[in-house]
């Protein structure tokens, strides 16, 4: 998105909790939720309320920490009701952002923030939220109701349907995904021998329907493999010897109901 510097009055930030993923000239990942507050705080008016919902180890983060000591005053921190907290040690930060070009690095919270990795200290030194409902109050300032700069820099859908149904590259696509349809037609010039019975069997060409109408034929193709011990002389007396052999037959039913066998 595309939006205005200092548009709103109130951001309720919820980012992701992970680390970017790194290429061959990166030098190393950042944590997502550290960029989207980076990001986000542009956005904030001068005097704005910032409320960023985080795992409580990701305050402790140094970049985070300092950013937030930095940049923000009349600061909350709680975490969620106990109840809750368990599932995924989650806290707000609630903070107002400060109104000086110039901002003033506050050495007090930034040492609180980077505690809270530690679980002891937050179970001991941080409220859950439903101690502070009926208690405190947090104004929100008023800003302008139109935000000037507010769009996003992905194109629609819908612009890229003709390009990719004119696609050559999408047809070949399309093509492959299309089942194979097998056709055979007339009749052999010779008889089959059992290797061409074997390939159309491989091909599956013999396995299904034939024909169509009164030349309509239900055709199934086996090909049995087992093998054969023979016994051969030779100088020094008679060796043993296996072979695999393999039989192919066909049956076929024919309109009539009449079933044949072609061995």
């Amino acid at each position: 998105m595309v939006i205005s510097n200092g548009a709103f009055s109130m951001v309720y930030l919820n980012p992701p909790y992970d680390d970017t993923i790194s290429s061959h000239d990166d030098e190393g990942t950042e944590r997502k939720e550290f960029i989207e507050l980076h990001r986000n705080t542009r956005y904030l008016m001068d005097g704005g309320l910032m409320i960023f919902c985080v795992s409580s180890y990701t305050l402790a983060n140094p970049k985070i920490a300092r950013h937030l000591a930095t940049t923000f005053t009349n600061v909350a921190i709680c975490r969620f009701s106990s109840e809750d907290y368990a599932d995924y040690k989650q806290c707000y930060f609630i903070g107002r952002k400060k109104k000086s070009a110039v901002k003033k690095f506050e050495q007090g919270m930034y040492d609180f923030l980077i505690q809270m990795d530690n679980e002891e200290f937050v179970m001991s030194k941080v409220h859950p939220i439903n101690h502070f409902i009926g208690k405190y109050t947090v104004d929100v300032p008023t800003t302008s109701k139109t935000v000037k700069t507010f769009y996003t820099r992905q194109e629609g859908k819908d612009m890229y349907y003709e390009g990719i149904n004119q696609s050559k590259g999408f047809a070949a696509f399309k093509a492959r995904l299309m089942p194979k349809q097998l056709e055979m037609g007339g009749k052999p010039i010779i008889p089959l021998s059992q290797g061409q019975l074997a390939l159309l069997l491989g091909s599956g060409m013999l396995n299904g329907m034939i024909g169509t109408g009164d030349n309509l034929h239900l055709v199934q193709g086996i090909e049995d493999v087992r093998n054969i011990t023979e016994v051969e002389k030779t100088e020094n007396g008679t060796k043993t010897i296996t072979r695999t052999k393999r039989e192919v037959t066909v049956k076929y039913i024919t309109p009539s109901g009449l079933i044949r066998k072609l061995v």
